[in-house]
């Protein structure tokens, strides 16, 4: 256990600066809602980006400082509206797998009573990536692995809840035909962030459709995506930023197609 701590990489590298001058601002105005924070998280990406796509940034700015700026940020908002702190676990056990390692989550000790799971994805074409087509790299490309990884943790943490009930002498709820109901019957509540920088309409709705498969095996989830200019340079992105949300809490939701597809408000 350890408390939560920021990327080193985002803090160090030059290619993540534009990452870094945002966390920083967000930690000085202390946002209590996403939509405190997300024009600014946009211009952020969008410069990251144009870093990526010029050679300013790495494979390892892409690989360890992207998400886990997202990753920051989200958590630091949630502590922000909880009034709680935050931690990063490792060596916590499922019924499986003796060993998951959780970013952020809540409490230090003990049984987890809650886990947040933040992915961003969707890239230009940079120096690492040649062959990619003009526009970059789906965002969509990737979230078929990353949900599967995510639904077998979270699977695996409330299954070992259930089994240390059952040893403390309580009836955990059984699993009766509907395994999201099961799912969100007991803890720790699970709860997936999705950054995608869609590239078409087709894109967009898969990012949709792997959120709400996620939806199935977590608490809620949450997309914010957006789509980028061909080149990603400082004077070349248009973004056009959505979001959705799913899952208990999450409210109605309507998904609004621009002209684009890629554009969706939620009427959380």
């Amino acid at each position: 256990m350890r408390l939560r701590t920021t990327s080193k990489t985002v803090a160090t590298k030059p290619g993540c600066l534009p990452l870094k001058l945002m966390y920083e601002e967000a930690v000085k105005s202390k946002p209590k809602a996403w939509g405190q924070v997300e024009s600014h998280f946009l211009s952020a990406m969008e410069r990251f980006d144009a870093n990526l796509a010029n050679g300013l940034a790495d494979m390892g700015d892409l690989q360890n400082g992207k998400g886990d700026f997202f990753n920051d940020l989200l958590a630091l908002l949630l502590e922000n509206c909880a009034g709680v702190t935050l931690y990063s676990r490792g060596g916590v056990p499922g019924l499986i797998f003796p060993k998951h390692h959780l970013d952020v989550t809540f409490p230090s000790t003990g049984v987890v009573e809650f886990m947040l799971e933040a992915k961003a994805v969707g890239t230009p074409r940079h120096p690492g990536s040649p062959r990619e087509q003009p526009i970059g790299r789906a965002g969509s490309a990737d979230l078929d692995k990353r949900i599967k990884e995510i639904g077998f943790k979270t699977i695996d943490l409330k299954a070992e809840y259930a089994r240390i009930l059952a040893e403390q002498g309580s009836q955990p709820s059984a699993i009766a035909g509907n395994l999201t109901t099961w799912l969100r019957s007991v803890r720790p509540r699970s709860y997936v962030f999705i950054a995608a920088r869609v590239i078409s309409s087709n894109d967009h709705a898969r990012v949709v459709r792997f959120a709400d498969v996620a939806a199935q095996v977590s608490d809620a989830v949450g997309a914010f995506w957006f789509h980028a200019g061909v080149h990603d340079t400082a004077d070349d992105v248009q973004a056009t930023p959505g979001s959705l949300a799913r899952g208990v809490g999450a409210g109605s939701v309507q998904c609004l197609s621009g002209s684009d597809g890629t554009q969706g408000r939620s009427a959380c």
